[in-house]
């Protein structure tokens, strides 16, 4: 019996013809699944690639623009040209796992239809019919900002060109695609580039918008991943194989589909001519990988990787991930790259942002304890603000204890309302971002770090991790529950809470609550329609006494055979946490938690 051809994925597509295919000529996986597009019937397609546009292209019925995953759509439309009006705009991601939505813009064509579905068994399908023509290019490049989710969508001001190459991964609609270097330096530029990426150096006239000529970089290094896609959302704590070969999981490049698939197993095992785009993909996504060979990475992440571990262990394994996705943000993300060549060329980049650290106390015995969990933050630039909630510290101690690192001192009454002691914390804070953070609970060197790492890659309005690791006093003995990480939640350790200014002002501020100010706040979140993310619960131990805390709860609430994944005598942190001595409970002695 002769098996019936299968249907195209775009068989239903039916998009008013003739239709422009836009595609980047360097992402193999969209340029095969461009095979029999020209069947699909009504659709009249144009197939052109990237590499062959030359000039504004115009006259279209309907723009459909094909590409692998997120991230390589992000990387297309950098470069996608003027594409005059359309009524349809449609975008195929071939290898994409999950559907989008796209939020149209409120200065486009009336919204009369839109799409957001499978494409049969090849990747999901996004369109949007207008009431009247829109701008394609416009309508592409918001479908590639919004493809990432809500979030930080800039690029700390600084603006790059490319000669003679394809734009960098990470959306960037500022970036110019020249024929050769010596365009960057055009005098009819109004927003001219301060770096300018090309294959070949050559002369660049000084610009008179910036009063220097841009600087040109030929050297800059293995190409960045783009974190708002790569990341470890959807980490994986448990899997369902043992380690596998790249190979068996993708016979291709690395997208979305394929990291998806690999949370599966156990671990990776990448050989030594693994493209380098693969290798970050994987690594800055939290997949445990098994690697040998020499690897075109930063140091930092080749031994990060090169590290031995015991993938057999469950926590080891996650602590291996964590160090691995850390040193590839910090070294290959866009972030990282860009921020390398802003200082390159001498010009302000921003990163990661500062934070302020709230700090309300009423016990000066915990003080000494809670300040060395924020002297020895490492990777972000921390102030702190401590908030002494019924007593006056000792200022040149608090100096002392924090060094060089900023910090302001405020007093408050006994009798003041907790919520409003942390608000008056929070308004005398220097920095946009505010981290709230409590006096007697443990933190990892790199907690700020991490929370802010997470915040740039989950673009979520809180973020915060669980307090997956608890110590009980009384007993002595360090309970890990399994609570998930990696994932959009409604909850959120509370002395975790990481948040801009101008969302804590949009709520009101913290609530003027005795206790519970951590739940209010949460729940203020949550009704205004913002997203919180839980990352990684390594870095972070609640401690509970039994006695002194704001939120009560009996030891044995802790210890329930539901919530609990594994107890262990004394104290007993993951490595991550890398507990100074002077912090054990031995010898912080039995006091109590905030």
């Amino acid at each position: 019996m002769n098996t019936p051809p299968a249907q195209h994925p775009l068989h239903d597509l039916r998009m008013p013809g003739p239709t422009l295919v836009l595609v980047d000529d360097s992402d193999s996986l969209a340029l095969d699944a461009l095979q029999g597009i020209e069947d699909v019937p009504g659709l009249e397609p144009r197939v052109v690639t990237l590499s062959a546009l030359g000039s504004p292209l115009k006259g279209w019925g309907s723009v459909l623009v094909v590409a692998a995953d997120r991230s390589r759509l992000r990387r297309m439309a950098s470069a996608v040209p003027l594409l005059g009006q359309c009524k349809v705009v449609a975008c195929w991601l071939t290898d994409a796992p999950t559907p989008w939505v796209l939020v149209p813009r409120p200065e486009w064509p009336r919204l009369v239809h839109f799409a957001a579905r499978e494409a049969g068994d090849r990747g999901v399908l996004t369109v949007a019919r207008f009431a009247s023509g829109a701008r394609a290019q416009l309508v592409v490049m918001e479908m590639a900002r919004q493809a990432a989710g809500r979030g930080d969508t800039t690029h700390g001001g600084l603006v790059v060109s490319y000669a003679g190459r394809p734009a960098a991964p990470g959306l960037d609609a500022r970036s110019v695609l020249l024929a050769d270097v010596s365009g960057a330096g055009d005098a009819e530029r109004d927003v001219p580039p301060d770096v300018v990426i090309a294959r070949r150096g050559g002369e660049v006239a000084e610009h008179h918008v910036i009063d220097r000529a841009p600087t040109v970089v030929t050297d800059p290094g293995p190409e960045p991943v783009d974190e708002r896609v790569f990341n470890p959302i959807g980490f994986r704590k448990d899997w369902d194989h043992p380690v596998v070969d790249l190979a068996r999981i993708s016979p291709g490049p690395v997208t979305e589909g394929v990291v998806a698939a690999a949370r599966g197993f156990q671990g990776v095992r990448l050989l030594s001519d693994t493209p380098t785009a693969d290798l970050l993909a994987l690594a800055i996504s939290g997949v445990p990988l098994v690697t040998q060979g020499v690897l075109d990475v930063a140091p930092p992440l080749a031994a990060a990787l090169d590290a031995e571990v015991d993938l057999d262990d469950p926590l080891r394994r996650e602590e291996h991930s964590l160090a691995v996705r850390r040193a590839a943000f910090d070294h290959h993300s866009t972030l990282a790259w860009r921020s390398a060549l802003a200082s390159r060329a001498g010009v302000r980049h921003v990163g990661l942002p500062p934070v302020s650290a709230l700090l309300a106390t009423r016990r000066p015995e915990m003080l000494d304890f809670a300040l060395r969990q924020v002297a020895r933050q490492r990777g972000a630039e921390v102030e702190l603000v401590l908030a002494a909630h019924g007593f006056e510290p000792d200022r040149d101690a608090v100096r002392r204890a924090l060094g060089d690192r900023p910090h302001q001192v405020l007093t408050f009454d006994a009798t003041d309302f907790f919520g409003d002691v942390l608000t008056g914390a929070a308004r005398a804070a220097s920095s946009e971002v505010l981290l709230k953070i409590d006096d007697d609970d443990w933190y990892a060197p790199d907690a700020v770090h991490d929370l802010l790492m997470a915040r740039r890659f989950s673009g979520a309005d809180v973020v915060g991790m669980p307090s997956e690791f608890v110590y009980l006093h009384r007993g002595d003995v360090t309970v890990r529950r399994n609570h998930p990480s990696e994932i959009f939640a409604r909850f959120v350790a509370g002395g975790t809470l990481l948040m801009d200014r101008g969302l804590l002002r949009s709520l009101g501020d913290f609530r003027r609550v005795r206790k519970f100010v951590d739940a209010q706040l949460l729940a203020g979140v949550e009704a205004a329609g913002g997203r919180i993310y839980r990352t990684h619960g390594l870095g972070y131990i609640l401690r509970r006494t039994g006695e002194g805390h704001t939120w009560v709860r009996d030891d044995e609430e802790f210890r329930r055979p539901d919530i609990v994944a594994s107890e262990r005598e004394g104290f007993q942190p993951s490595l991550a946490l890398e507990v100074d001595p002077l912090d054990r409970p031995d010898a912080t002695g039995t006091n109590g938690g905030g």
